[in-house]
């Protein structure tokens, strides 16, 4: 299932290049194709930071041996549920901070490299702040809970569709 959701997020990341790169350009101008160019260019730069951010977490999590159950539906922008139960405070704490260290690069990355003046970078940065957002006032005091009690908030999972074939927990990797 994997395998089905990185070749998903690698066409969403082709896209989003594809489309910045013929696209974004067109941003800088003025009327109704410019604005349209510049808001699809820019948010698919967001989307592919935001399927990014989960990535991190997925890999940061299996890398650290937490156990999560992957998720079945593609539709879903979440890979996985991570198993509060059956793992420990500190591959939760790895498992988060993937997330944000995805995120802080992709922070850097509309500032550093994408080009001042155009509309796509203006709603690409918006995008990517926006998400950082999210994981400040969402993901952050999960985190900083779970450090100050010493174990894993039992909310830290998302409820996710199950494979057939999965028992209680199923490691990432």
């Amino acid at each position: 299932m994997l395998l089905r959701f990185a070749i998903r997020d690698a066409a969403i990341a082709l896209a989003a290049t594809a489309v910045w790169l013929l696209a974004a350009r067109h941003s800088g101008g003025a009327g109704a194709l410019a604005d349209l160019t510049g808001v699809v260019a820019g948010l698919l730069v967001g989307v592919t930071a935001a399927v990014s951010h989960e990535w991190g977490h997925l890999l940061a999590g299996a890398a650290a041996g937490g156990r999560m159950r992957i998720n079945a539906d593609l539709r879903s922008q979440f890979l996985f549920s991570f198993d509060a139960d059956a793992s420990t405070l500190r591959q939760f704490v790895v498992m988060s901070l993937g997330g944000f260290v995805v995120t802080g690069l992709f922070v850097w990355l509309v500032y550093a490299l994408l080009p001042d003046g155009l509309l796509a970078t203006r709603v690409a940065r918006g995008a990517v702040l926006f998400l950082a957002s999210l994981g400040f006032v969402i993901e952050l005091p999960l985190l900083l809970v779970a450090l100050a009690r010493g174990r894993v908030p039992g909310v830290a999972a998302v409820k996710v569709r199950r494979l057939p074939e999965d028992g209680p927990a199923r490691a990432a990797a």
